[in-house]
């Protein structure tokens, strides 16, 4: 479990990268929902497709129904924007507790399903945060 647990806390943490909060804590509303030529999406848009899919993995770890992930690429109002974040962020935490808890309690079939569920949260963050560390740099640079 450790495995999990520690790819958790890095992602949470920042261990190699800039970690979630301090990632989206100084973007404005109008950066985040901003989208520049070529790019398909927002970082807005990004960061709540990433907390869609974590929310049909928390879903299923905690046995309730199915979340409809869909469109999960959805455009954001710049009013939306810090419940998208804080939402993001309070998913990301409740991951890490369900992943640190002694016992570990879980709705799953068994503890690796769960453990995998769990990876697949760390990860699939982990991946999109950096595609929002990317947006983040792209929209300094067009600001130049």
């Amino acid at each position: 479990m450790m495995d999990v647990v520690e790819a958790m806390r890095q992602m949470l943490t920042g261990a190699d990268f800039t970690d979630p909060t301090k990632l989206l804590s100084n973007v404005s509303s109008r950066a985040a929902c901003a989208r520049l030529d070529g790019v398909p999406y927002s970082i807005a848009s990004n960061t709540r497709h990433t907390d869609i899919w974590n929310l049909v993995l928390l879903a299923r770890l905690k046995g309730l129904p199915k979340v409809n992930p869909y469109p999960d690429f959805p455009v954001i109002a710049e009013s939306d924007w810090p419940q998208v974040r804080r939402d993001f962020l309070a998913n990301l935490e409740e991951a890490m507790q369900i992943a640190s808890a002694e016992p570990f309690v879980h709705r799953c079939q068994s503890d690796e399903a769960a453990r995998k569920l769990l990876l697949r949260i760390a990860i699939h963050s982990t991946y999109h945060m950096g595609q929002i560390n990317l947006l983040k740099r792209m929209l300094r640079a067009k600001n130049k």
